[in-house]
């Protein structure tokens, strides 16, 4: 997904990285930059297009620094996908406050059908290897590399 050409928008976009796979996610709210790079981290392992959406799960992490809170937040989201064998296709972010870090939101998917095309290959973890977020302006940033 290419980056917006109008101010407001979230989206993310592959990195080219040599042996892992890496992301650089970007919104104009915390929330959309946690669903942002959320999209991403799965976008990338599944077409969720074939699947119905018949779970819901609810997310909420806590953590000491914003990085920590968005690995958190992107390994419970991972954590909820492999333990229920589902594909996650629907993120809303409710809430990404500090004092402490915590994010809460819910997810949405279905059971991963046994001939559901991949788009690449699935993500086994959220890395702390080179994980960034700021603020530009009027826009947060995060990079995230996955391990594969």
């Amino acid at each position: 997904m290419s980056e917006p050409a109008q101010a407001g928008g979230r989206g993310f976009r592959p990195l080219d990285h040599t042996a892992d796979k890496a992301i650089e996610a970007w919104g104009p709210t915390l929330r959309e930059l946690f669903r942002a790079a959320a999209e991403g981290m799965f976008s990338e392992s599944v077409s969720c297009g074939l699947v119905t959406e018949t779970q819901e799960w609810e997310i909420e992490v806590q953590a000491d620094r914003l990085e920590d809170l968005l690995h958190a937040w992107l390994s419970e989201l991972l954590w909820v996908s492999e333990r229920d064998e589902a594909a996650v296709c629907r993120i809303e972010v409710e809430v990404v406050e500090d004092s402490p870090w915590r994010a809460r939101g819910r997810a949405w998917g279905g059971p991963m059908p046994a001939d559901l095309p991949h788009t690449g290959a699935p993500v086994k973890a959220v890395t702390y290897h080179d994980l960034r977020v700021r603020q530009e302006g009027a826009v947060w940033r995060a990079r995230v590399v996955f391990d594969v």
